[in-house]
């Protein structure tokens, strides 16, 4: 892999995040511990790990562990997303040594090789069976569920309120006419782009090192840029994605509205 890459921005990337050098498992008992306990804090983060473990909970309650599979692209959102499954099934005593998370890794036209990098080393370290399917999304689904065994009946997605068509969401939707038929799960729907950042830094959960770079929305290298809003006076140089004060600017890096 490269230790530099340009994308058609102009802007010069940075060597791959170290990290990606450990694929020691994490200790789920260690997640649940830090996790659930930052849930228990009297504040707006605190209230929205609550409700994004017990979203978590009943999914599982709901529909079983074979039941769900979730959809995990690299991108900030589902790694926190993924974070909080990690402790709940470490909570419910759900995780086995040999029965990996079922997750779906529906990728991107001309990726970063950041992100494909990052998401195989989560599949080491959260221990994922990660199925990876080109897109488009709805295509790539359906595979998914066609090659899926038992099929899933519900998928963890990293969706927030301020996305792209998530104005109306709740916790548990199905699908849309003419798409696979499953029921999408939103745990984390009602946090904001700093309560997400709040979370990985105060967890000090590792993130894809593009965010360090100035990047605030993840898509393929043709569609996603820098964030304006970070530039630095440095040529070339941005600040970091938790840098950004308007976060109704998350997308300004990209030039397509798909995630």
């Amino acid at each position: 892999m490269h230790a530099h890459l340009a994308g058609n921005h102009g802007c010069t990337l940075r060597p791959i995040d170290p990290f990606l050098d450990t694929v020691d498992r994490y200790d789920f008992s260690y997640i649940e511990k830090t996790v659930y306990e930052a849930s228990q804090a009297e504040s707006p983060l605190g209230h929205s790990i609550r409700a994004a473990l017990q979203v978590i909970e009943e999914a599982y309650e709901r529909f079983g562990l074979d039941g769900v599979t979730l959809s995990f692209n690299g991108g900030k959102d589902c790694t926190v997303l993924l974070h909080l499954v990690a402790a709940v099934l470490s909570r419910k005593r759900l995780t086995q040594q040999d029965k990996p998370i079922r997750t779906v890794y529906v990728t991107y036209p001309n990726p970063f090789p950041h992100v494909d990098a990052f998401v195989d080393v989560c599949a080491k370290r959260y221990h994922l069976d990660c199925v990876a399917i080109p897109g488009p999304m709805r295509q790539a689904l359906q595979h998914y569920l066609d090659i899926s065994h038992p099929k899933p009946k519900a998928i963890f997605v990293g969706i927030r309120r301020n996305d792209p068509y998530a104005e109306n969401l709740t916790y548990f939707d199905p699908t849309d006419e003419g798409w696979p038929s499953f029921i999408r799960c939103h745990p984390i729907i009602n946090w904001s782009f700093k309560q997400i950042w709040d979370f990985l830094l105060l967890l000090k959960v590792p993130y894809c090192s593009l965010y360090d770079q100035g990047y605030t929305s993840l898509g393929s290298m043709e569609n996603t840029h820098p964030n304006p809003d970070l530039k630095t006076t440095e040529e070339g140089r941005y600040q970091p994605a938790y840098m950004l004060e308007n976060e109704l600017h998350e997308r300004c890096g990209r030039t397509t509205q798909k995630k």
